[in-house]
């Protein structure tokens, strides 16, 4: 496929992510520049992969955001361009490889996509657990969507995106043992991204309402004050972390 038909296909369809209120303005642009490197470079196969990460998750987020309350501080709007970087920039770069190095460029697309995918079905999933997440680290119960709570609906949830993720690499005759190195990637990516959430990211407290966040801005409009984790690591970095070590697992993986 030629560049400009490959960036043509890859905006046209960031555009109707951005008409279905899954993608920001910008988010849209950001998903057109890594649809576009990752159809130019990986052919239809590679398109097929991202667009089962991003069309299980965005259906997955529209309907976990209709069952939350008004009070939820989770943001209403489409995916903005840090999360589309964070969430598909390692898979981007995965994806430049496969000419030169298909033994290494193939699982680390193959790889991050099962981690943004296991970490996406996991929060989203596990989000409807009837019983309460517990922090990763203390196994102590917190409230629904804090960041590294985790719950046993949850991790299955998640362990079935990055094998679905695998399972359709295979399908496709992606070379290697792709649906292992997306299994354990994915898994061991998704962990990572709760250990992260638990321990170093930025974690804040709206004094005026009296609640924790993770935002430095409240809903309320009031600015919070952090109280534990990196400033700087916020939950788009986090992901970006997370999907980088489910590309590095998958690797590595013979």
């Amino acid at each position: 496929m030629t560049l400009t038909a490959a960036l043509l296909a890859a905006g046209c369809l960031a555009i109707l992510g951005h008409a279905a209120g899954w993608l920001t303005r910008d988010g849209a642009i950001a998903a057109a520049a890594v649809g576009g490197v990752i159809l130019i470079s990986t052919g239809l196969t590679g398109i097929a992969l991202l667009a089962l990460f991003f069309l299980s998750g965005s259906i997955l987020t529209y309907a976990g955001r209709r069952g939350r309350s008004a009070s939820d501080t989770s943001p209403t709007r489409g995916r903005t361009w840090r999360q589309v970087i964070a969430n598909g920039g390692w898979a981007a770069v995965g994806a430049l490889l496969v000419s030169a190095e298909p033994t290494q460029g193939w699982p680390i697309l193959v790889g991050a996509l099962a981690a943004a995918q296991a970490d996406t079905w996991g929060t989203e999933i596990g989000g409807r657990s009837p019983t309460p997440p517990r922090l990763i680290t203390t196994g102590q119960p917190v409230p629904t969507g804090t960041s590294g709570g985790v719950t046993l609906l949850g991790t299955v949830a998640g362990v079935v995106g990055a094998g679905l993720m695998g399972g359709l690499a295979w399908m496709l005759n992606v070379t290697g043992s792709v649906a292992l190195a997306a299994l354990v990637g994915g898994v061991l990516g998704t962990l990572a991204d709760s250990l992260l959430g638990a321990t170093l990211q930025g974690m804040y407290h709206c004094d005026a309402c009296d609640v924790k966040t993770e935002r430095r801005s409240h809903q309320c409009g009031n600015a919070a004050r952090l109280v534990s984790g990196w400033r700087w690591m916020d939950n788009d970095v986090v992901n970006l972390l997370a999907t980088g070590v489910g590309a590095a697992v998958a690797v590595m993986l013979p």
